[in-house]
């Protein structure tokens, strides 16, 4: 029973730590590959944009306005001639439902397909809409916050050298560590400084009499504490959840250091202990390492500087509930995906071929009669066609041909396995709630300063 007191704080720590990473919440980047997404208000006549466009730079976007039927057919061909009596029959579906990638989800915008190489001139496009008063905005663009991790773990490097525990203080901190990497969010990380503080003042006092007293009597620690953990939640449930995981994690850490310490301690006779009690001890480190609250302090201003200058760019480019589509889990009904470009291309192809005595459903193999002049004498051969692995390849293929900038070519440049969905325009959203959280956070990490500055605890 003992060893299973000793084993299970480890196994509770490995599971945390892997669950944290396998599912982390990472801001996400422009939800399509090579492009980014201009909407403006369905009542603005494309021909406009696209002069706005056009001027500022951009050329080669992807719009409903310029698409055509994506396949390349010979000039007056059966199979041109065909596709044009069918075209609004049910074969021909896919050509109607293509046109909803120029659409958001509320059908209340037009969507316009910026390549990558231009977006340097998106800036000028969007000031040039809204000074005409065009209601716009551009897809999610927010890249990863690595500032926020870099800040966290050089914090935590720098406090591990004012530790009076240093084992203790690693073991227990890289937990939070962890954390940022994979909720790379700015309440989160002020959340994590807290907690960083937190173990590094518990590391401090650590095996001294009456440290528990201390820990739990130290109520600008704790408050922070309380206040770190409703920060973190104010970047969402998920980061709440994992940060209160987290928190777990670094009490089963404490366990696992002191399961060991005892362990060790019971090979030797004899085993110092600390004259000072806890209370005797300042858990910031004394007068002499002030400068450790100096060093919270500044990465909170370092972390508050980017994150309210971020404002100002997320409230510009983009308009809270707008559903664009993009790369999602389940392929949406009404987003046609490449399979159905392929089964259409076949369609228009060998729909001049097919018997009118066949089955209603598409058959996979296609054969017809074909007239040679071989020596002079009309000779009939018949003709096969497949829909298999090379059809789609050459159908795939032939979207690099088409003499128009389709929506099959951005599609393609997604790699394979894409899925379309609808999902939120904003990459990263900074609630009011958060702001409020973030500033409770520096005012807590302040006063905490002050304390350790009239502190009156001695030193080690």
């Amino acid at each position: 029973m003992n060893k299973l007191k000793k084993i299970l704080p480890v196994i509770l720590v490995i599971i945390i730590a892997a669950l944290t990473i396998a599912f982390r919440s990472i801001p996400k980047g422009s939800s399509w590959e090579g492009y980014k997404i201009l909407y403006v208000q369905k009542d603005i006549p494309q021909t406009t944009v696209e002069k706005i466009l056009i001027s500022c730079g951009i050329s080669n976007f992807v719009d409903l306005n310029n698409q055509h039927a994506p396949i390349m057919l010979t000039k007056d061909s059966i199979e041109e001639a065909m596709l044009k009596i069918n075209i609004q029959s049910s074969e021909n579906r896919y050509l109607y439902d293509r046109q909803n990638y120029f659409f958001d989800g509320n059908g209340e915008y037009i969507l316009y397909y910026i390549p990558n190489s231009e977006a340097k001139y998106l800036d000028d496009a969007i000031a040039l809409l809204k000074k005409q008063g065009y209601n716009n905005g551009v897809d999610n663009s927010a890249p990863y916050l690595w500032m926020l991790p870099a800040v966290c773990t050089l914090l935590a490097i720098i406090l591990c050298f004012f530790s009076k525990n240093k084992g203790f203080y690693i073991f227990t901190a890289v937990f939070p560590c962890i954390y940022i990497f994979c909720n790379a969010f700015y309440s989160s990380a002020l959340a994590v400084i807290i907690l960083l503080l937190c173990i590094f003042t518990i590391s401090n006092i650590y095996q001294r009499k009456g440290a528990l007293k201390k820990i739990i009597s130290n109520y600008p620690v704790m408050a922070a504490l309380v206040v770190s953990v409703i920060s973190a939640f104010s970047s969402s449930f998920r980061s709440g959840i994992f940060y209160l995981l987290i928190l777990s994690a670094s009490f089963f850490a404490m366990l696992t250091v002191s399961n060991i310490k005892i362990s060790c301690q019971k090979r030797y006779d004899f085993n110092p202990v600390f004259i000072r009690s806890a209370k005797m001890i300042s858990p910031y480190g004394g007068k002499r390492n002030i400068i450790m609250p100096l060093l919270l302090a500044g990465s909170v201003v370092v972390i508050a500087f980017f994150a309210l200058g971020s404002f100002n760019l997320i409230n510009v480019k983009s308009t809270s509930g707008v559903a664009l589509p993009g790369k999602a889990n389940t392929q949406d009904e009404r987003l046609p995906d490449l399979n159905a470009f392929y089964r259409w291309n076949w369609n228009v192809l060998t729909n001049p071929y097919r018997s009118l005595n066949q089955d209603s459903s598409d058959p996979d193999t296609i054969t017809y009669p074909r007239f040679e002049v071989v020596d002079g004498l009309i000779v009939q051969k018949n003709q096969v066609m497949n829909y298999d692995q090379s059809f789609k390849d050459s159908v795939y293929n032939s979207i690099d041909n088409l003499d128009f900038n389709s929506i099959e070519s951005v599609i393609k440049k997604q790699g394979s396995g894409f899925t379309a969905g609808y999902i939120n325009s904003v990459a990263y959203n900074i609630s009011l709630f958060s702001i409020i959280m973030m500033i409770m956070c520096f005012v807590m990490l302040l006063f905490i300063y002050f304390s350790a500055m009239i502190s009156k605890g001695g030193n080690r």
